[in-house]
Order: structure tokens, then sequence, then C-alpha cells
């Protein structure tokens, strides 16, 4: 196991470089935005609604309450502004790195199959966790990174089943493929000539389950709570170096680095919600939810080398678990037609020493309207629009005299997202 000491020789501190431009990528962001329906109330009720297949990912359990089988489509492009500015204790010299994200296509597919009325069968196709920046290559924070990548796509089949008349019980289990990819550059002052370049990329598929109960606690007032399972990735790749400095080049070797592989390990968060709904009048209902999500145990990751001196070297990278709050309603403005309004907030996973600029997540705030519209009896289309305030994202860290000082905040740091459903029942 290798310890953190003040007198690291240059061999363990070439080692750390490979080390900490693999695990500044380990992180990634939380998705509520999934392709659904409630995306105009900021997922406000997911687990309790229970009025379309999208159920058959937020609870399983409330498949029970669709009248025969559905099928649902949601197409769901994410704008993603962030951009840094760099504070006066930043000791790189650089630009600002630009809009380090853009346009994300997403989306979602959902079923719920009728076995019996009271037993129904389900899939989903989204992605839940996922980042995805690009900074520009001679930016302040280029030694920390210029590409983090980690994206996911998760196949969730489950099952549910009514119990009780106003009792239902569902679970299934998830497969899902994740991508990891971080890029660097690599300060080659040893050698006093530019930058060298860092890669590291691979993929793997991980398991994980779910399961979820649903209250029907009388004809206006709905119960449901899920909890969703850790999934566990593990990311193997030989490190690609390029254009390095050729004392570095010698440090690298003698460390046993290079040609090596790097193995790391981490883990998609487990999470629990608990939702409800509860319609008021006729024309107007409220819902809401309480959320916890893991993100301590995902920030535990394993590092390991595998060369002629194997390394390893466990790391807590100061992920704290996230709480989730989400309030929304439901108003009827016609028979056709139904609004929505929501906001949501959720707590920071990282606090600023420990946050860097693969990951910069500070506290959430979700602000969502939207409208369902029944164009037939099978037929019904929402249009949603969502803005979601990432925060300003602090960062003030320091890795070692080859990576210097990063300092300062996102003066924008935020998500627009549009989304459009349309589900067809049979």
């Amino acid at each position: 196991m290798i310890q953190r000491r003040s007198g690291m020789t240059k061999t363990l501190v070439a080692l750390g470089l490979v080390l900490a431009s693999a695990r500044v990528d380990a992180g990634g962001l939380g998705l509520y935005e999934i392709g659904s329906p409630d995306l105009g109330t900021a997922s406000a009720g997911r687990a309790a609604i229970a009025d379309d297949a999208t159920t058959a990912w937020g609870n399983p359990a409330g498949m029970t309450r669709i009248d025969g089988s559905q099928l649902l489509l949601g197409l769901q492009p994410l704008i993603v502004t962030a951009e840094f500015d760099a504070g006066s204790r930043t000791t790189t010299p650089g630009t600002d790195g630009g809009n380090a994200g853009g346009f994300v296509p997403a989306g979602g597919l959902y079923g719920v199959y009728s076995i019996l009325p009271e037993l129904k069968v389900g899939a989903s196709l989204n992605s839940y966790v996922g980042g995805d920046l690009d900074y520009d290559d001679d930016w302040v924070g280029r030694y920390y990174a210029t590409e983090a990548k980690l994206l996911t796509f998760n196949f969730n089949p489950v099952i549910a089943y009514r119990v009780l008349p106003w009792l239902s019980l569902g679970a299934g289990f998830s497969v899902q493929w994740a991508k990891l990819k971080s890029e660097a550059a690599i300060n080659n002052a040893l050698d006093q000539v530019p930058d060298g370049r860092l890669k590291y990329e691979d993929t793997h598929v991980g398991f994980g389950g779910n399961a979820g109960i649903h209250f029907e606690i009388d004809e206006w007032t709905r119960l449901g709570v899920i909890y969703r399972s850790q999934v566990d990735h593990g990311f193997e790749d030989v490190p690609s170096f390029a254009q390095l400095g050729s004392n570095l080049t010698a440090v690298l070797n003698r460390a046993g680095v290079l040609g090596a592989n790097l193995d790391l390990d981490t883990s998609v968060p487990q999470e629990v919600m608990l939702s409800l709904f509860r319609q008021v009048t006729d024309d107007l209902a409220l819902m809401g939810n309480f959320g916890w999500q893991n993100w301590s145990q995902f920030g535990e990751i394993s590092v390991a080398l595998d060369s002629t001196r194997p390394r390893s070297l466990a790391v807590d990278t100061g992920f704290d678990d996230t709480f989730h709050g989400a309030v929304g309603l439901h108003y009827r403005l016609g028979e056709p037609t139904l609004l929505q309004l929501g906001f949501a907030y959720d707590s920071s996973a990282l606090t600023e020493p420990n946050r860097g600029p693969s990951v910069p997540v500070d506290q959430q705030l979700r602000f969502a309207a939207g409208v369902l519209y029944d164009i037939t009896e099978d037929y019904r289309l929402s249009l949603a629009y969502q803005y979601i305030s990432l925060g300003s994202a602090p960062i003030d860290t320091t890795r070692g005299p080859l990576a210097g000082t990063l300092q300062g905040d996102y003066d924008a740091n935020s998500v627009n997202v549009i989304g459009l459903t349309v589900a067809r029942s049979f």
C-alpha cells in the first residue's frame, strides 16, 4: 500500500501523477432527467404517481396501477454550460478553458406489460449517472484534466404484484454499461519542454438491483418508496503517454509505470427515495420527494498499478452523501391538458477542498414546467423544460509542484433540459 509522505521520492511522485489523473474522473453526476414526463415536476412524486410506463423505473411496484400495457419513448437533449473563472491563487498560466459543457443527447425507453391485472412486468433503458466535460488544451487546469467523461447505459427489467387492494410490491435487476475516459496534460518541467499528454479509457459492465413498495392509501393519496442498489465497476487500461520529456520518461520507467496496467474500482451509489402524491381537488394534485444517495461510498475508490513492482492505493476523494427534496403540482387546464410545475433541491456531494474540474458539482436547484396532453385514449404527449443550477462550484486544490494550485469558480455552471415523450397504451 502506498502511503502519503512529505519526503515522497521522485518515483512515487511519478506514480502519483498517474493515479491522480485516473482518480479525478472517478466522480460523476447523478441524473433525475431520464426521458420521463415527470421532468415537468422536477421528478417530484416519481415513486408515487405511477400513471405511465416510466414507473417501471421510478417505482416498479406502481406498475399495477396501469390499465393494460404501455410503451413510452422520451427524447431529452441537455445543454450544459460549465465556464471556469480562474482565481488569483491559480499557479499555472493559461486560459479559463472555454465552455467545457455542450450539447448532450439523452432519453429513455420504458415498457409495462400486463400478464394479469394484479401482475405486471416491465423494463427500462436509460442513463441516470454521467458527466462529460471537455476543456481547452491550454487552460489553467490542464494538469488536472482536459477531458473527463463517465457515460452509462442501464437496462432494468422488473416485475410487480398487487398483494392487497392497497399494497403492491415490485423488484428487478440492472445491467449497466459504463465508459470512463480521462485525459490530462503532463508538466514536462523536468525537461523544460512543452506539455506531454496522458489518456486513460475503458468500459465495464456492472450489475445491481432495485425494489419498491407502493401504497394506495385512499383514492386521493398514494405513497411510494424505492431502493436502488449500488453498481460496482472495475476499469483497467494501460495509460497512454505522449510527448514526454526524456527525464520524466526515465522517472516513469524506473517506477515501472510505462506499459503497466492501471486498475480503477468504483461504485455508482445506492439510493433511497420516498414520494407522496395527493389529489387535492378534481383539478389540483400536489406531490413531493425526499431522497438520499450514498455518494460517500462512491468516492472511496481503489487504484492498482500492475507493474513489475505492483502498487495499490485506496483513495477517499472526499465525497459526501447527498439529500434530495422536491415539490410539484399538476393542474387540470381542460379535459385533455394537464399543467406541471416543480422545484427540487440536492445538497452538494463535494466541498471546495475536495472538488476538482472533472466533477465541478455543487448544490443543485431544479426549476421545471411542463404540459401533458391526451391526444386520444391511447396516446399521450408531454413537453417539459427544466433549468438546473449547479452552483458556483468553487475549487481550491493543490496537487504537488507539477500540477500546481487550481483556484477559482464557475460563474456559469448550469444545464438546460428539454423533454418530449410519447406514450402508447394497449
